[in-house]
């Protein structure tokens, strides 16, 4: 990953004047004016309350913003024992971009230990930061990934998507593989300084997947950290896929390609250990839109049942018809719509195998994919209704034991097609 064209002309001032640094806190943020403030405080006394024996910096890496984000970041008083930049990255708006200055800028400082946090946190602590760079600096970590209390309907994609799929491919249980919060070792940056990054989405909210795939296929030492409760700009799952679906999947995917020696080996699922205290909260609920995720399936499966035909496997595709055919049009009856784990986890497969032969414009294959993912969701919504957020979270480690269960259907499905000569290995 080539970090210098990220760098501006204000960011390579500032890292020139501090000259060194023990410890980085470094803040993405676009469009983050509300938040950003107290962020950066939070943040400040978190590295002068248990680091203050080490030179530490702050980073607010911004990305052109339209409202006064960087404004605010300049006057935001952190006092005078934590030293501040804020600055413009060079390069195309997206998350990844904003990192490789955060890379670029600790490689040049020297830091020992790097956290990333996302600048829309409403319930950062100090203790964070202890808890993501403490592993690094006391025992040696490489990568540690945040492990929050969220809403059961809060992070959809991970909850049903990347995080079994993961699981499954890489054989480690990470809950957050995709959280936005993280602890970077000054060895894991070097290492991702001469990674050749897949494609644009890296630059954009693939980033954090292809951190977490790069750390996991490199056999780091990697933990997880506890952070307590996420509190964020969540939003209801059926109006807010966003670009975030597509670059993540389409980041997830493609690692198959790239790792195929790696993961078609793997045949143990760990866990990974949690490490650290956090203040006891629960999430703010979020709303969830149970007939509108049922109707955007059944629009989806109305127009491209003969695209699915040809994507899934025969007893998938028969499966997932019969399930479009319920009648389930009336709201009294959303309860009775459910697709089995089982069904949902071949599905998923047969879709990431078919990313990595599809001749055409892969966006539009995992775009394909959204209508089967928003029924999942709904099938979810109807499962947890009324669990609370613990009895959620058994839902979706059953889901995950399961995305573990069919691996042998993804690896056969996969050598099939690569007999076949349809995928390039």
């Amino acid at each position: 990953m080539d970090l210098v064209p990220s760098i501006s002309e204000e960011i390579e001032k500032a890292v020139s004047d501090i000259g060194t640094a023990d410890v980085m806190v470094a803040i993405p943020a676009y469009n983050a004016e509300e938040t950003i403030a107290k962020v950066m405080k939070v943040a400040s006394e978190g590295l002068s309350t248990f680091f203050a024996d080490r030179r530490t910096i702050l980073f607010v890496v911004e990305g052109g913003s339209l409202d006064e984000t960087k404004s605010v970041a300049r006057v935001t008083d952190i006092g005078i024992v934590v030293d501040k930049i804020v600055g413009t990255y060079r390069g195309e708006q997206g998350k990844g971009n904003a990192l490789r200055a955060v890379f670029k800028a600790a490689l040049d400082l020297n830091v020992n230990a790097l956290a990333l946090i996302d600048s829309d946190e409403r319930n950062i602590t100090p203790d964070w930061i202890n808890n993501l760079l403490l592993p690094i600096l006391s025992e040696d970590y490489d990568f540690v990934t945040p492990y929050y209390n969220r809403y059961k309907y809060d992070g959809t994609i991970t909850n049903m998507i990347v995080y079994p799929f993961i699981s499954a491919l890489y054989g480690k249980r990470i809950r957050q593989p995709i959280g936005g919060e993280f602890g970077v070792s000054s060895r894991f940056i070097s290492i991702i300084a001469k990674e050749d990054a897949w494609d644009r989405f890296v630059g954009q909210f693939g980033i954090d997947a292809w951190l977490t795939i790069t750390a996991l296929t490199r056999e780091l030492k990697i933990c997880q950290a506890n952070l307590g409760a996420k509190v964020h700009r969540a939003k209801d799952p059926a109006f807010s896929l966003g670009p975030m679906y597509m670059q993540v999947l389409s980041t997830v995917f493609r690692s198959m390609s790239k790792f195929e020696d790696f993961w078609m080996e793997v045949r143990v699922f760990d866990d990974v250990e949690v490490k650290g205290l956090a203040v006891p909260q629960e999430p703010e609920p979020i709303p969830i839109s149970v007939t509108r995720l049922i109707w955007e399936f059944e629009l989806g499966m109305s127009y491209f049942s003969s695209l699915y035909r040809e994507i899934l496997s025969p007893g998938n595709f028969k499966e997932l018809e019969k399930i479009a055919g319920l009648e389930v049009c009336e709201p009294e009856k959303f309860c009775e719509f459910h697709i089995p784990p089982e069904l949902w986890a071949r599905i998923v497969y047969d879709f990431a195998v078919i990313f990595n032969c599809w001749k055409g414009n892969t966006h539009k294959l995992v775009d394909l994919s959204s209508p089967i993912y928003f029924g999942q969701v709904a099938s979810f919504a109807n499962q947890t209704m009324e669990l609370d957020r613990m009895e959620a979270e058994k839902v979706i480690d059953e889901i995950v034991r399961v995305f573990e269960n069919e691996k042998g259907y993804l690896i056969k499905r996969w050598r099939d097609l690569n007999a076949g000569g349809l995928c390039a290995s």
